[in-house]
């Protein structure tokens, strides 16, 4: 080993023992906050979140202004989560349960307004009770502020809100808003109407409200760390790259035979750094985020153990809200298609056509860059909405032993030829019909010849091509540069 080599493995294993030594002090100072009976108090929440020591507060000083003795039911502050700059907020369930009032508000909006300034995430942390019913028409106007005020910030800065206890009301309206809302188990109440008004239990996670529900509320800043780690400070960053990347990791050429959804992702990740979200609420579809070849990217994969993969409403939404989320920021969206189309079992047609328009558009505005790959089958929608140039991917690759199709190869003979094959007029049997289709028309080389798909693949070439890609589209601009004047 040279002297540069064992140089960097020193700097490597002290930064090593720093992270640790660091980690260690973060846990100190969340036991120090957390109550005697073990909840989190608004502080050890932010605490939880924030690197050690590095959370500041702004505003600490203000009062209620119905109660000049009372401190606001917010504490805002800033700080660095992974060396990072981010902007947060905790209600404070100590201080009249949280209630939200004109202080509040204030607290809030000033927040959005530094986040902004600053080009950086905003975290919301929710538990309330609800608002300060005394202020009447002054809480409400501040309430219509700081809606307008995380309108602003749509599109510019990535925004998460976590949700460890309540979350009724105007105050869901405001968390269900952000990017991305993550909750606790048996923990986390987020409605509209109060369950005991309504009688309906909140499930956040079946509904699709929650991107992600944690175990306990320890794994929720963990969780929501690992988050901001893969997304952009603003709309104007860009997607992260790592320039650190081993030579061996950007060589590395897994075979993907028969892998589909999130272990197509562990496989194809570097270092199986990615974060998986709405895996609950639509687990026909693995969608997240994941750093390939040191670039972040977005993913979307078909997940054919559940419902064979099909684009159900439930998929259809969370493809929606990755791929605008994505093209916000800029980053890039990888897309590994294996669906038989849309799932024949779904009877509330309106909904399903919804959600199917909301994610056509969702791919067909978006200029991010867009690389799909077919690794199963891709009939009719799954290949328009999923994988196709048409609808806006930038490149489009297929696994040598793909399918590309209208309808399925049986769908296909049956539609075509079941009349003759009953009357007994063809010598073929309906199996070899069906193959033969598959060769002949379903096959990814009639889908090449055509222009559709760029390149035919074996499983081990996918990878590194999918990097190639990558590095190829990161200058991506919508439009030529300008023509020099002559």
């Amino acid at each position: 080993m040279d002297n540069n080599s064992k140089e960097k493995n020193k700097s490597l294993r002290r930064a090593m023992t720093a992270e640790k030594l660091t980690e260690m002090l973060r846990e100190i100072d969340i036991s120090a906050a957390v109550e005697s009976e073990g909840t989190y108090t608004a502080m050890a929440r932010l605490t939880a979140l924030f690197d050690h020591g590095t959370f500041s507060r702004i505003g600490a000083y203000m009062n209620r202004s119905s109660d000049p003795d009372e401190p606001a039911g917010v504490i805002c502050g800033y700080g660095s989560v992974g060396g990072r700059l981010v902007y947060a907020f905790a209600q404070d369930r100590a201080r009249m349960n949280g209630a939200f009032d004109s202080t509040s508000g204030k607290l809030i909006c000033d927040l959005y307004a530094m986040a902004l300034r600053g080009g950086a995430p905003i975290v919301g942390i929710f538990d309330s009770d609800g608002a300060n019913i005394y202020e009447g028409a002054k809480m409400l106007a501040a309430f219509g502020r700081t809606a307008s005020a995380n309108s602003s910030t749509v599109g510019i800065v990535p925004r998460i809100a976590l949700v460890p206890g309540v979350c009724g009301g105007t105050h869901a309206v405001l968390a269900s808003s952000f990017d991305f809302l993550i909750s606790v188990k048996e923990s986390t109440e987020v409605y509209a109407v109060s369950p005991f008004v309504s009688g309906a239990k909140s499930a956040p996670v079946l509904d699709g409200i929650s991107a992600y529900e944690a175990e306990d509320e320890g794994e929720l800043y963990r969780f929501a760390r690992s988050l901001i780690e893969f997304l952009p400070s603003n709309n104007t960053e860009g997607t992260a790259i790592d320039p650190d990347v081993p030579e061996f990791e950007l060589q590395r050429a897994p075979d993907l035979r028969s892998l589909c959804g999130e272990a197509l992702i562990a496989e194809i990740a570097d270092k199986k750094n990615y974060v998986r979200l709405f895996a609950e609420y639509a687990p026909e579809v693995a969608v997240g985020f994941v750093s390939v070849g040191g670039v972040g990217c977005a993913f979307i994969s078909s997940e054919r153990s559940q419902k064979d993969g099909a684009l159900t409403p439930a998929s259809c939404r969370v493809i929606t809200k990755i791929q605008k989320f994505a093209d916000a920021f800029g980053l890039p969206m990888l897309t590994f298609v294996d669906c038989p189309g849309f799932d024949n079992s779904v009877t509330d047609n309106a909904f399903y056509l919804e959600s199917a328009a909301a994610m056509s558009d969702a791919f067909a505005f978006s200029t991010n860059p867009k690389i799909t790959t077919v690794v199963g089958r891709a009939y009719g929608p799954g290949f328009i909405y999923m994988a196709s140039k048409s609808i806006g991917a930038d490149v489009c690759f297929a696994l040598t032993d793909s399918i590309i199709s209208a309808l399925s190869p049986e769908a296909s003979v049956a539609f075509l030829w079941n009349d003759k094959i009953k009357e007994g007029d063809l010598t073929s049997s309906r199996e070899m019909l069906e193959l033969d289709w598959r060769e002949k028309y379903a096959s990814p080389n009639d889908a090449a010849l055509c222009g559709e798909v760029d390149d035919i693949l074996t499983p081990s070439e996918l990878r590194p091509r999918v990097i190639s890609a990558l590095f190829m589209l990161l200058g991506k601009k919508n439009a030529p540069p300008a023509r020099k004047k002559r």
